[in-house]
């Protein structure tokens, strides 16, 4: 178990957490809405693949349906635990997308579902388990302060949308690839929900 206080513009919020992302930033550039209580659509991806003696074969790969279809929020991030992908929406329009790593399964690592806001965006900060490993970021941007959010990770080893997240993911938290947050880091300058299932 361990406490972690941190500062959301100005207001001190103490939170206990067993395994979640906690931050200690280091500056918040804006607050949001208080949370709520708990490319194209179809992207091919060539992947190359070599065996002794035999040319390159070329698999492709589909990226998940749009789900900005039925969106009416002037932006949302809509994150999928079972496909692992995140979709950027500017009300029906598809700004970006991208594969993630959200919790592993368990009971205190799993990624909470649910409506959200992104509560600020932070850059260069530490988050800290409750075994007091810590992990620099590049980009920490809570939805759940201060316990969840999106953030970079730069030590994971398996590729992000892999199902390996199930036993080697998140404490909680959404990895995104470092182009793909700094992306939603410059994006979410104003409200923006967050849809997690």
């Amino acid at each position: 178990m361990i406490r972690a206080a941190a500062t959301w513009a100005g207001t001190a919020l103490l939170a206990t957490a067993l395994t979640a992302c906690v931050a200690t930033p280091t500056h918040v550039s804006r607050a949001a809405p208080s949370a709520p209580h708990r490319a194209p659509a179809r992207e091919q991806v060539a992947v190359r693949s070599h065996s002794a003696g035999s040319a390159p074969r070329t698999k492709h790969v589909s990226a998940p349906p749009n789900r900005c279809a039925h969106n009416r929020t002037a932006q949302k991030v809509i994150v999928s635990i079972k496909a692992q992908h995140l979709w950027m929406c500017a009300r029906h329009r598809l700004v970006r997308q991208s594969a993630v790593t959200t919790g592993m399964v368990g009971r205190w690592t799993n990624t909470p579902t649910g409506n959200y806001w992104i509560q600020g965006r932070n850059r260069n900060t530490t988050l800290t388990l409750n075994t007091g490993a810590t992990y620099a970021v590049k980009y920490w941007i809570p939805f759940d302060a201060p316990l969840f959010g999106f953030h970079d990770s730069s030590w994971q080893k398996f590729a992000y949308g892999s199902p390996k997240y199930k036993t080697d993911g998140s404490h909680g938290c959404v990895h995104m690839p470092l182009k793909a947050i700094a992306f939603l880091y410059r994006w979410a300058a104003r409200p923006t929900a967050v849809h997690i299932s």
